[in-house]
């Protein structure tokens, strides 16, 4: 029965060095995973400091594209302002090539009507004065 009992005993500590080498498997994983936790962390931590980047990036942008918009609309009241002076003087320019025109045609009329009556009282081609 010690025979037996040394035999049983011998696999119990075969067994319990089987389960210390797993053990230390196991430990040895655990490190490994401790590890990439740690990485992940890392990870992690770069991604949160981009994404505040990116963040700070989106808000400057924003900033410069109100500002941007204001001073385009500026500029579009400046030139609204600027055509409607060049309208108002091409609309002026337009009344007064009408005025020119009405005044030409009235005074080529009155000289047309003068070398008419001048023409009439000119002597017929036999005479001479």
């Amino acid at each position: 029965m010690d025979r037996r009992l040394d035999a049983v005993d011998r696999r119990f500590d075969a067994m319990d060095r089987r389960f210390d080498a797993m053990d230390q498997r196991f430990d040895a994983m655990d490190r490994r995973f401790d590890a990439m936790d740690q990485r992940f962390d890392a990870v992690d931590h770069r991604l949160d400091s981009m994404d505040q980047r990116f963040d700070a990036t989106d808000r400057k942008i924003d900033e410069r594209f109100e500002e941007s918009k204001r001073y385009f609309g500026v500029l579009v009241g400046r030139f609204e302002s600027m055509i409607a002076l060049i309208v108002e003087g091409h609309q002026s320019l337009e009344r007064q090539l009408r005025e020119f025109r009405a005044w030409t045609e009235t005074a080529i009329g009155t000289l047309d009507q003068r070398v008419m009556r001048l023409e009439s009282r000119r002597p017929r081609e036999g005479s001479r004065r």
